[in-house]
């Protein structure tokens, strides 16, 4: 079958990067996944699925680990374990109920990702924070990283010259694009965290470059999250109110995105990442007229 999607593989440090790139509009949805030996690190999405069958052939897999549950993240699960048996599959201890349910994205990130194909609950496990996963010569420890959405984990794996961090969504950015699910709070405190490694940080996105000065570059977007976050504190009590939407508008104006995202992304979600960051799952959209 041919791929809906050319992939280039690159080599950093023990993992191997594979990055997909959708030919077909809309084609901005460039994302990755990683091996590390036989574990693979996240699945990409729906749309990319014969690209990513095809770029593992040959490869054997033994245990896929997830970041978090969004469907560029968690998409090919079903595939692979057609092609791969019943190997576990193990996401953070918040998502082992909820992926089997999760089949549907709304229709704006279904345009952009697709759908994910089911996930069979049986091969599901649930890890915790700090919890480590030995794989041949390198740890793999998981990290709570919450902002972008509550249960949001990394796995960093340290060499003698680098630590590097998989860091799925950790960092966008277009920080001011907020997802419904996102905390400023939260991120900035996760950018710190692991721009505490400093120079020896790489961080290994989903989307976008591997950044190999990621601890200045999270230190700087640290800064500029919580400098923005004080403006929209400062905003709301100057006009009397916490509703996302009109903080928003003053602050930056109308956002087309608000309206074709259904109230998900965009400014008024930012502004609400701000005034009521989100703890924890569902988290509603906000209304858009």
């Amino acid at each position: 079958m041919a791929p809906h999607a050319p992939f280039v593989r690159t080599a950093h440090g023990p993992f191997t990067r594979l990055s997909f790139m959708p030919t077909e509009p809309p084609t901005q949805a460039q994302h990755s996944v990683y091996l590390l030996d036989d574990h693979l690190v996240d699945t990409g999405s729906s749309r990319t699925t014969p690209a990513l069958l095809e770029a593992l052939s040959g490869t054997s897999i033994r245990r896929i680990l997830l970041t978090h549950q969004h469907e560029d993240h968690v998409g090919n699960v079903g595939p692979l374990l057609d092609v791969y048996g019943a190997v576990p599959v193990h996401a953070p201890e918040a998502l082992v109920d909820f992926l089997p349910s999760f089949d549907r994205a709304p229709p704006y990130r279904h345009v952009y990702w697709g759908s994910p194909h089911p996930v069979p609950a049986g091969c599901l496990v649930g890890y915790a924070s700090e919890e480590t996963f030995r794989i041949g010569a390198h740890t793999l420890r998981a990290v709570h990283t919450p902002g972008h959405t509550p249960p949001h984990h990394v796995f960093v794996a340290e060499t003698r010259e680098r630590v590097y961090v998989l860091s799925g969504d950790v960092y966008a950015s277009k920080p001011l694009e907020a997802f419904l699910e996102s905390a400023v709070d939260d991120t900035v405190r996760s950018y710190r965290q692991l721009a505490a490694y400093g120079e020896r940080l790489v961080l290994l996105p989903t989307h976008g470059r591997v950044r190999e000065d990621a601890a200045s570059m999270l230190t700087d977007a640290a800064d500029v999250l919580e400098r923005e976050a004080e403006r929209v504190h400062a905003a709301a009590h100057a006009l009397g109110t916490r509703d996302a939407v009109r903080v928003a508008h003053h602050l930056y104006g109308d956002d087309p995105f608000h309206r074709i995202s259904g109230g998900e992304m965009g400014r008024p979600m930012f502004v609400r990442s701000v005034l009521d960051p989100v703890r924890a799952l569902p988290a509603a959209p906000l209304p858009v007229d």
